[in-house]
């Protein structure tokens, strides 16, 4: 059984542009000039979202929260991408897209992974690789005096990073820059272990665990001690580096490069090795597929590929790198949830029944949290390998 390809997916761009819409209608102001008010996911329930667009027009409408509320939910009940809609707490609009709605965010992300971090629409990708922006290049933190300074460099490469992937003037090259995934190792810049305390700490951890150390904490400056995990200082040195200078699980920086490896490697070779493949945005979800990317561990996967172009937001708005590191780090735990729950790649290519397409379905998850992971580590400077 075949579900009708939706319109539109569950993305935060689209969601937001439904309900700005159901207001325009619901108040009679133009879409164009309601307040950003993103969408969000409820706790109330998976697959619902909810929207405080109604209580901040109510004043300008000259209308209770609730009664506006009310006839936003009305309108959005009429839209055939949506299961239903309700009023929900002092004037908020909950509403819950149709399950195919929802899975097609999952071909969106898997085929425009950075556009859809930065909540772009997808463009046709540049004929060559765009050139770097001013301010792109990073810093050579082999060159800092000390391991102070390092984290300090690393913090100021992903801040303007990040800056340019929000502003309006240059997030579309950013995006361009960022669907540019050549092939990358294992191998991690490092100091040579002589010289100063900033080569030392390198040679120790290597380049990607000092980035996403100096990235991981929300303090600025921090205290002697002062850790963002187990066994994570939030300034490691050469002689007290932590668990940043092991490739484990403990070790964070391991753990978002790990999984974008592991994602990327399972659509890629072993997916080919089996005969199977992803089938390509756009097309329309069996139920099966449906259900395979609508059941618990999926949903949670689905969910933080929604979460995040409001995490790289309020990253760049409040200066704060750490917020996109914590969002790439659920995304990854996630992944892996997911994973080890299911026989992703149990299918057959000659198969005549779902599995072949819900198999292809789950390789498109693969493929969006890798690209997704790409797009977030690349901000913070950090390589992503891409076998393991």
């Amino acid at each position: 059984m075949t579900v009708s390809a939706p319109s539109f997916a569950a993305t935060p761009r689209q969601l937001d542009a439904l309900v700005r819409h159901a207001c325009a209608e619901a108040t009679g102001i133009p879409a164009g000039e309601m307040p950003d008010t993103p969408t969000r996911r409820s706790a109330a329930a998976p697959g619902e979202y909810t929207s405080a667009l109604p209580p901040r027009l109510a004043g300008r409408a000259g209308r209770d929260a609730r009664g506006l509320a009310a006839d936003v939910a009305a309108v959005l009940r009429r839209r055939p991408h949506l299961a239903d809609a309700r009023v929900d707490g002092p004037g908020f609009v909950a509403f819950t897209p149709v399950p195919a709605v929802r899975t097609a965010l999952v071909q969106v992300a898997a085929d425009a992974p950075a556009h859809h971090l930065l909540d772009l629409p997808p463009r046709p990708r540049p004929a060559r690789r765009p050139a770097p922006l001013p301010g792109w290049t990073l810093s050579d933190l082999g060159r800092a005096r000390d391991a102070t300074r390092l984290r300090d460099l690393a913090r100021a490469d992903a801040r303007r990073r990040i800056a340019a992937a929000v502003a309006a003037a240059t997030a579309a090259d950013v995006a361009d820059l960022l669907a540019d995934q050549p092939a990358a190792d294992w191998r991690d810049a490092s100091g040579d272990g002589r010289g100063d305390e900033a080569a030392r700490l390198l040679a120790v951890t290597g380049e990607a665990a000092a980035r996403v150390a100096a990235c991981r904490g929300a303090t600025e400056t921090p205290r002697p001690h002062e850790t963002t995990g187990p066994r994570l200082p939030a300034r490691p040195t050469p002689d007290h580096p932590g668990e940043w200078a092991r490739a484990t699980f403990a070790n964070p920086a391991f753990v978002l490069r790990h999984a974008h490896a592991h994602a990327r490697t399972a659509h890629e070779r072993w997916a080919a090795g089996l005969g199977l493949r992803r089938l390509g945005g756009g097309r329309a979800h069996t139920a099966a597929e449906v259900a395979a990317l609508t059941e618990p561990a999926a949903e949670a996967v689905l969910g933080a590929l929604f979460d995040g172009p409001a995490a790289l937001r309020a990253a760049a708005r409040r200066h704060q790198p750490h917020i996109l590191v914590r969002y790439l780090e659920g995304l990854a735990a996630a992944y892996h949830d997911w994973w080890e729950s299911h026989d992703v790649l149990s299918g057959r290519a000659d198969a005549a029944d779902d599995r072949t397409g819900t198999v292809a379905a789950r390789l498109d998850v693969c493929a969006a949290v890798a690209g997704v992971l790409h797009a977030g580590l690349s901000l913070i400077g950090v390589s992503a390998p891409t076998r393991l």
